[in-house]
């Protein structure tokens, strides 16, 4: 392969000197931002951005020369775009193939928080109808469909998708994800070293300047740590909320890595505006949250085995990790934590189910439902610490 070119929203000043390198053919892996310059959006409901993204990818594929295939990921309004031009362009499309928003939906029905009569309004904020039939869409047009391991693959796409995976087989293809295990294993040293009294350095330092500021009758617990972008379905004000308002607070300081906290996007300041509801910012500290915004890969390595090992008179060892998603296709983030030896708790659908195993490795719950996830983090907490 002599060249792989990553398309993602961009500003107007990245977006320049972006074509410039995509048209000078150079090879690698090589980055093209599309300009958005209306003011932000949801990502669930940027349709309107669709003619300006259609605009940007058809610049940045014309410059590129020939293109073998387009790789879509997601049912979203790049997507849609990215389609269109691959039609105009006779470009073949790879289309990883996702129930979402069909999940989402079923997560919330089981929950209760989703209704048939409250469908509409929701429908309304997350354009779930469009999305559903977006994913169909992309899937018949693709020239090959990818699909992420689950439990009952075949079942599931028939059924939340409408996907025949046992028609025209040679067309679709099950790809696992994978972690790389030698920044994995490096972090797992370093937080080891640490915590058989070596001085932390580094991203370890960080960390330890990060607990320096809770309360000195704090830093006897171990981590819940979660990673994961700052958006709705990934969770993140619901963990707060539950540990916020129950025993876990009591047992553990909370970690969440994660989101532009400086310039939020609508879907990140939306999260954050309900954990300042669960929990004002004048008490995170005091409480024991720690709101880190995002870290590069190798940096939250770091941090999740230190959860595991502690930092000696900041954190205690035998912390857990904890993934609040409505749904995970897969789970990076998850796999990275039980890499570093972490217990996790994950969500019971999707994924997760085909290597974690439920009371061993891990705990699986019904992530939509804050109980469950409380009662799932306190079972691994206990586990940990046995």
């Amino acid at each position: 392969m002599q060249r792989v070119l990553t398309l993602s929203r961009g500003t107007a000043a990245q977006a320049g000197p972006d074509l410039l390198h995509v048209a000078g053919g150079g090879t690698g892996h090589v980055y093209g931002h599309i300009p958005l310059s209306s003011p932000p959006v949801s990502s669930a409901a940027a349709w309107p951005l669709r003619v300006s993204v259609r605009r940007g990818i058809r610049r940045l594929l014309r410059a590129a020369g020939r293109v073998d295939v387009l790789h879509l990921r997601m049912a979203d309004v790049g997507s849609l775009a990215a389609a269109d031009v691959a039609r105009e362009l006779g470009i073949p499309t790879v289309f990883t193939v996702a129930p979402d928003p069909h999940s989402v939906i079923a997560s919330l029905e089981r929950s209760g928080t989703l209704t048939r009569e409250a469908f509409g309004p929701a429908d309304l904020a997350e354009h779930f109808w469009f999305r559903t039939h977006l994913v169909q869409s992309l899937a018949a047009s693709a020239a090959h469909s990818v699909f992420f391991p689950r439990p009952e693959l075949e079942r599931d796409m028939r059924a939340l998708v409408g996907i025949d995976m046992t028609s025209h087989p040679e067309r679709h293809t099950v790809v696992a994800e994978g972690v790389d295990l030698a920044v994995v294993d490096r972090a797992v040293a370093r937080a080891r070293h640490v915590a058989d009294g070596a001085e932390p350095t580094g991203a370890l330092a960080e960390l330890a300047v990060l607990l320096d500021a809770l309360p000195a009758e704090r830093r006897h617990l171990p981590l819940l740590v979660t990673v994961g972008r700052m958006h709705r379905i990934k969770g993140m004000a619901t963990l707060v909320r539950a540990w916020a308002e129950g025993p876990l607070a009591d047992r553990a300081n909370l970690l969440v890595i994660g989101g532009d906290l400086e310039r939020p996007s609508v879907d990140e300041q939306e999260q954050l505006d309900r954990i300042r509801t669960a929990l004002p910012p004048a008490q995170h500290a005091t409480r024991g949250l720690l709101l880190t915004g995002h870290r590069s890969n190798d940096v939250a390595a770091e941090w999740l085995a230190a959860a595991r090992f502690g930092l000696p008179g900041r954190a205690a060892p035998d912390g857990v990790y904890v993934c609040a998603s409505l749904k995970e296709e897969f789970g990076l983030a998850i796999l990275e934590a039980m890499a570093a030896g972490l217990l996790v708790v994950a969500p019971d659908s999707g994924g997760p189910a085909t290597y974690v195993e439920d009371g061993a490795t891990g705990f699986l719950t019904e992530t939509a439902d804050p109980a469950k996830l409380v009662t799932a983090t306190e079972r691994a907490l206990a586990r940990a610490t046995s």
